[in-house]
């Protein structure tokens, strides 16, 4: 039933990296809690009462507050105040930046559902701030980042999440694809494993869930966590599943061990408590860019206002996320369809480590260190890099950040 997919130690053309490759989520890395830091700047929310802000400050979007999910559970037990991460919040949004039109834009989201990590967007929607930014935006969900890349390429998307190696890939093959932001730089999966296995080295011999097969984002962690401890893919099996059936996989024993998301760390674990935390992949790779908003590059020419509209409308949607837990966790049940307490104890995790951007979210340092590693491990071709002016195009978020009343800083988190 279970076949060993062969590995291929090669950088995949185009079209293959196309149908195999896939986005995987990501979780926050908690290991060094935020510290409080100085403000970043006299117009900045303080942290212990953001509702207190002003009105271009406001953390809550303007949407209809009738159509938002009843907080149930975890989620509704723990309010702003007790589960907002120190440290301290500067501008939202400028009420100077509302456009009296509405333009649209179609969204190509990485994962059904989306996994806590992938929220911003959704909030953005769920929250209202999508109409506030006179954006008309369209969801369409994907099984992984190539499938989401391939419809951008294709054309059917405006603008797509995806994982940074098929656009890596896009991009070497000389694409047109351009990064314009992120909703979250930090690399925060785990690879989770049947009770027993509890090293690397024991995964040898074992089933490896990964969604969208070799090359994909998945994969790529389950390569780079193998190569850190002297192992090869060969040393492995890889098993497709879908990015929603990692967690079945694994509670029902169809696979041995895979890549994970935290909340679905915690889904699983509810379930099979003894479950092996066997590594945290920022702490394999610690400078690893996981992931990008992208878009072709004659969008950016030909629809440079209507993404400049959905960058400022994620930024601060992600802004949204730090300053307001409890809307954010209230959504966030509704969208992943993950249990309250499960997103409680990953929101906790996720902005403690500063997953998601509240800036640009592309430092080169960042981008040039992932491209390295893919290329030591055979992802992307070594002799022909793709360099960062390449993969990235910071003129729309920076527009954007702008529009939100200018950068956050100050937190060792905020990108």
């Amino acid at each position: 039933m279970f076949k060993r997919a062969a590995f291929i130690p090669q950088t995949f053309g185009l079209v293959g990296i196309l149908l195999l490759s896939a986005c995987g989520g990501s979780a926050a890395p908690a290991s060094s809690p935020a510290t409080s830091a100085a403000k970043p700047g006299a117009s900045a929310a303080p942290a212990s009462a953001p509702a207190s802000a002003g009105a271009s400050a406001k953390p809550a979007a303007s949407g209809n507050a009738s159509a938002k999910p009843a907080a149930s559970g975890a989620a509704a037990a723990s309010g702003a105040a007790a589960a907002k991460p120190s440290g301290s919040f500067g501008p939202v949004f400028s009420a100077s930046a509302k456009p009296a039109d509405k333009l649209k834009l179609v969204y190509g989201n990485p994962v059904t559902p989306p996994n806590l990590v992938h929220m911003a967007a959704y909030i953005a929607k769920d929250t209202g701030i999508f109409d506030e930014v006179g954006l008309d935006v369209e969801f369409k969900s994907f099984e992984g980042g190539v499938d989401s890349m391939r419809a951008a390429l294709s054309g059917g998307m405006d603008v797509v999440g995806t994982s940074s190696d098929p656009l890596f890939a896009v991009v070497q093959q000389g694409g047109n694809a351009k990064a314009i932001g992120t909703y979250a730089p930090k690399l925060s999966v785990s690879m989770v494993a049947q009770p027993g296995i509890k090293t690397v080295a024991d995964l040898k011999g074992k089933k490896i869930g990964t969604p969208g097969g070799v090359g994909a984002f998945t994969e790529v962690m389950a390569r780079l966590l193998l190569a850190a401890n002297n192992m090869t893919p060969q040393d492995v099996s890889y098993v497709n599943v879908t990015t929603a059936g990692r967690v079945p996989a694994l509670v029902n024993k169809q696979i041995d061990a895979t890549i994970m998301h935290i909340d679905q760390v915690y889904t699983a674990q509810a379930q099979v408590p003894d479950l092996s935390l066997v590594a945290n992949m920022w702490e394999v790779v610690p400078d690893w860019w996981y992931s990008a908003f992208a878009t072709s590059t004659d969008n950016i020419k030909n629809k440079r206002e209507a993404l400049t509209r959905f960058m400022t409308a994620v930024v601060k949607a992600q802004r949204v996320m730090y300053m307001d837990p409890a809307t954010t966790k209230k959504w966030a049940v509704e969208e992943t369809k993950a249990k309250p307490d499960v997103i409680d104890r990953a929101y906790d995790m996720l902005s403690k480590g500063g997953v998601w951007a509240v800036n640009d979210g592309m430092p080169q340092k960042m981008i040039e260190y992932t491209v390295d590693k893919e290329a030591t491990v055979g992802v992307v071709k070594p002799d022909n890099k793709p360099t960062y002016d390449q993969i990235v195009d910071k003129s729309i978020v920076e527009e954007a950040i702008k529009r939100n009343g200018g950068p956050w800083s100050g937190d060792p988190r905020w990108y």
